[in-house]
């Protein structure tokens, strides 16, 4: 197992990122915009376009589309009155919200200082390079969400990789991390974790960044360590571009080396890395 390539394990990073921004009334997109230059120094030198309806495009709402792009990353949203349809699960209340996508496409990846893409050579692995532009689409999109959150109706974020409803104060305490360089992990991934005897933990959203996602069982760590360990691995395999094998193993000595195994999640069938933390 050691042998097979990345690609053989994990999937690629996609290149886009939606999110949709829930409200309790109508707001006025220009004055949160206006935020992304005075908090974010953003220029943000969108416009307005009318979208028709396309059948070969079912997910572009039909309206208007405000666009602008940043570190290579297009920035497309849109205002919509009434409330959100979703197939699984349930969202808070609302009346207004706006659907926001971010586009990161390859050639695009010269663009982006932040994440470290402008710097990296013309043979690198595709598979590295979409990552980082998916590292990219997720700092502007903690951006563009700290500057919508501080609207007075917000009521918060819908990310539906994650499973979540993150709230205003959440979005807006979070996004700081970005000023000091670092990852705001409970933004960018959701990690589980239950206690019913031994304890469970995992994350959801990996696979936004080229991974697969991390899982814990029958450990006899408390939650709080469960939590810690995924989120410290998240971090780690986020900020760098490092990716976990099965057969390796995690750990600086070895008295604390953790095996790692590829398996098949018994809560949702899908496949993740087993980390043997007991």
């Amino acid at each position: 197992m050691q042998n097979l390539g990345v690609g053989a394990i994990h999937p690629n990073a996609p290149q886009f990122l939606s999110v949709v921004a829930l409200y309790s009334a109508p707001i006025d997109v220009e004055v949160a915009l206006e935020r992304l230059r005075s908090i974010w120094s953003l220029p943000v030198e969108g416009q307005w376009t009318t979208v028709t309806p396309d059948e070969q495009h079912p997910d572009l709402l039909p309206g208007q589309l405000y666009n602008f792009s940043e570190q290579g990353v297009q920035v497309m949203l849109s205002a919509v009155s009434g409330k959100l349809e979703i197939e699984n699960g349930i969202v808070p209340d609302h009346a207004f919200y706006l659907p926001i996508t971010f586009y990161a496409p390859l050639d695009k990846a010269h663009e982006g200082e932040l994440s470290g893409e402008k710097n990296l050579s013309a043979d690198t692995a595709t598979e590295i390079k979409l990552k980082r532009r998916m590292l990219a689409a997720h700092m502007l999109m903690t951006q563009v969400i700290d500057a919508f959150m501080r609207e007075p109706a917000a009521i918060g974020i819908f990310r539906s990789e994650l499973g979540v409803v993150q709230p205003p104060h959440m979005v807006t305490e979070l996004a700081e991390m970005l000023t000091t360089g670092e990852v705001p992990i409970p933004l960018w991934i959701n990690i589980r974790t239950l206690q019913p005897d031994l304890s469970v933990g995992r994350t959801l959203g990996l696979p936004l960044f080229g991974h697969l996602d991390l899982e814990v069982r029958e450990s006899t760590r408390s939650a709080d360590e469960v939590y810690t360990l995924l989120a410290d691995i998240a971090n780690y395999i986020i900020s760098s571009d490092t990716y976990l094998l099965p057969g390796q193993t995690l750990g600086s000595s070895q008295n604390d080396k953790l095996a790692l195994t590829q398996e098949v999640s018994p809560f949702d069938s899908s496949p993740i890395i087993r980390v043997w933390y007991s």
